[in-house]
């Protein structure tokens, strides 16, 4: 079963201006949380679990802008890099996720800007 641990909000970042938009600096939090929320449900109906691989969590990094594309390749976090190589398997069918999900759709209708650039990390618990 796709379980979903925590989507790390905190590392949501904004490239460009918070006042740029106009939105206060909370309007702003919300709205970058609903974007990181829109990629982390996506991503979660994407992915399947590979047989065996149970109980493991797994934080990738991925780099988007606002209209969904991918801005270099996901990674997963250099604390995790390590426990990906001992779970190919499970690193595999992580990052075919992101590659069946990409673009990410409905950022725009969030708020998002579509050269905006977001950073966010997912954590992935099997």
């Amino acid at each position: 079963m796709n379980q979903f641990l925590a989507v790390a909000f905190a590392s949501v970042l904004l490239v460009t201006p918070v006042f740029a938009q106009g939105l206060s600096p909370e309007a702003m939090a919300k709205q970058n949380q609903a974007i990181a929320v829109r990629v982390q449900q996506q991503l979660m109906a994407c992915w399947n679990v590979p047989p065996g691989e149970t109980a493991q969590r797994l934080a990738l990094d991925i780099v988007f802008f606002g209209d969904g594309r991918l801005n270099g390749d996901a990674a997963f976090s250099p604390d995790d890099a390590k426990l990906a190589s001992k779970h190919p398997l499970l690193a595999r069918s992580i990052l075919d996720a992101v590659k069946k999900c990409v673009p990410f759709e409905g950022l725009v209708a969030l708020g998002a800007k579509t050269d905006e650039e977001f950073s966010v990390t997912i954590y992935f618990q099997s």
